[in-house]
């Protein structure tokens, strides 16, 4: 996790390289909008990286799996990976079941697992739809024959879907790290910094030598973003109290890539939103929040003075303190309003509604119907899940309302549902140039209604003061 958050860090500096352009400036379009980006000519993509074919991607995910399951028997001693034929007869008797690992496990180490698979055949030259049957196919083939516990749903949900998310994610990144006109030192560190991110890329590009190609095609697209990176304290109190808690230092970070509102048409990831938050003092877990929202497919037009949008959107939640665990995987229909941009106010809408596709929320109740050994403290099953984005931008800052939404109907756990919201306030004030200060607000509340245990309701809340610094 931590190798995670330092690649991150060192997009973030890098990156102020490539664009400049400042998120809460007055010169600023909005939240949703920065300079032009370039899309390279096809022809010349495909006669410098010719698409390699697809039975090698998939090849080198089952070779993955193979190492990393010799490492975990052999070297770790792991017990789920003593595996033998009659395991692998077994799981194909047994069909799909739910495991009982972990959130942080189940709902963000599977998907960083995935976006391996997934950047193995995106990096070979193939789109998103089919690196994310890439990522399945490697998913199927671990649960299946690389482990003696019964194969679980939920993590091939997660590591095929989910992986796909972070791996077209990471892979983006990687886009604005990599540059083959670079030399020595500099081109070194842009290969390792490219190659944290996106490791299924990296080893592409040593065994087909592009990592030492020069050349001053730009052949990789890339997008504009904007984004920030602010420190601070943080304070995780029960219900609604603001002078008890567990205080925390804390570093978020938000990054928004692509132009959302600009184009009349839009194609996986062409626009997608970061949000991530990373605790370092307290008893919080070290990732508090990681937050991913794509559009898959969509078109936008103009309504009055201002544009419309509508499309599909996907969406990556893992929410992770101690108080509430929230994982899930969603995807669903998406609309959105952008006023005119040439006004000192300007206001962005977005209104989503999804399936989830799967998801947790933590339950009390959880250790009462889990075996002994379980490490699970939360429900999982699939659902739906709706989310309210709405910005308001002034010549000095901003102020941003999100309230978010999930239903969890429990699979696996305590039997019943979980209704989720999330209530974000937050103003940012610049300060300094590209420096502001800002304050959120971030409201919990949970009902779990379950067949065989009392109801719980539950409201927790969070405040952030922080400093940051836009571009």
């Amino acid at each position: 996790m931590k190798i995670i958050f330092t690649a991150l860090i060192f997009l973030l500096f890098i990156s102020q390289n490539i664009f400049s352009q400042t998120l809460y400036a007055t010169d600023s379009d909005s939240l949703f909008t920065a300079d032009s980006g370039y899309i390279p000519n096809q022809a010349l993509v495909e006669k410098m990286n010719p698409r390699k074919p697809l039975w090698l991607p998939i090849i080198e995910g089952i070779g993955l799996n193979l190492a990393l399951g010799a490492f975990n028997s052999y070297v770790m001693n792991s017990e789920f990976a003593k595996i033998s034929f009659k395991s692998i007869e077994y799981n194909f008797e047994r069909g799909w079941s739910t495991d009982a690992d972990e959130l942080t496990t189940n709902m963000f180490a599977h998907p960083i697992h995935g976006s391996i698979y997934y950047n193995l055949a995106r990096s070979s030259g193939y789109n998103y739809w089919t690196s994310l049957g890439v990522a399945a196919i490697g998913s199927w083939q671990w649960e299946f024959f690389m482990e003696i516990e019964p194969p679980a749903l939920n993590d091939w949900v997660m590591t095929s879907y989910g992986g796909s998310m972070l791996g077209e994610m990471f892979y983006r990144f990687s886009n604005l790290i990599i540059d083959e006109s670079a030399t020595g030192g500099e081109r070194f560190w842009r290969e390792l910094g490219a190659g944290i991110f996106n490791p299924g890329r990296l080893f592409n590009r040593l065994i087909t030598g592009k990592t030492s190609r020069v050349t001053n095609e730009k052949l990789y697209e890339r997008q504009p973003f904007v984004g920030e990176l602010a420190i601070g304290g943080n304070n995780v109190a029960e219900g609604t109290d603001f002078k008890n808690g567990d205080r925390n230092l804390m570093i978020t970070a938000e990054i928004i890539y692509g132009r959302l509102f600009e184009r009349t048409s839009y194609k996986p990831f062409s626009f997608f939103r970061f949000n991530g938050s990373f605790n370092f003092v307290g008893e919080q877990p070290l990732i508090g929040q990681l937050r991913v929202e794509n559009i898959l497919t969509g078109k936008s037009s103009k309504m009055g003075s201002g544009r419309f949008l509508y499309g599909v959107f996907g969406h990556y939640d893992f929410l992770n303190n101690s108080v509430y665990e929230i994982g899930a995987a969603s995807v669903g229909l998406s609309m959105g309003y952008r006023s005119a941009k040439n006004k000192k106010v300007q206001f962005i809408g977005l209104l989503h509604g999804s399936l989830v596709l799967m998801g947790g929320a933590n339950s009390d109740y959880v250790p009462k119907v889990e075996f002994l050994d379980s490490a699970r403290t939360y429900n999982m099953g699939p659902g739906a899940s709706a989310k309210l984005e709405t910005f308001l931008r002034f010549p000095f800052g901003a102020i941003s309302l999100d309230y978010s939404f999930w239903w969890i109907h429990t699979w696996d756990g305590a039997m019943g549902d979980e209704f989720i919201g999330m209530l974000q306030p937050k103003i940012r004030i610049k300060i300094y140039k590209k420096w502001f200060v800002g304050l959120e607000w971030l409201l919990y509340h949970r009902v779990g209604k379950y067949d065989d245990f009392p109801n719980r309701n539950y409201r927790n809340n969070e405040q952030r003061l922080f400093i940051g610094y836009s571009f």
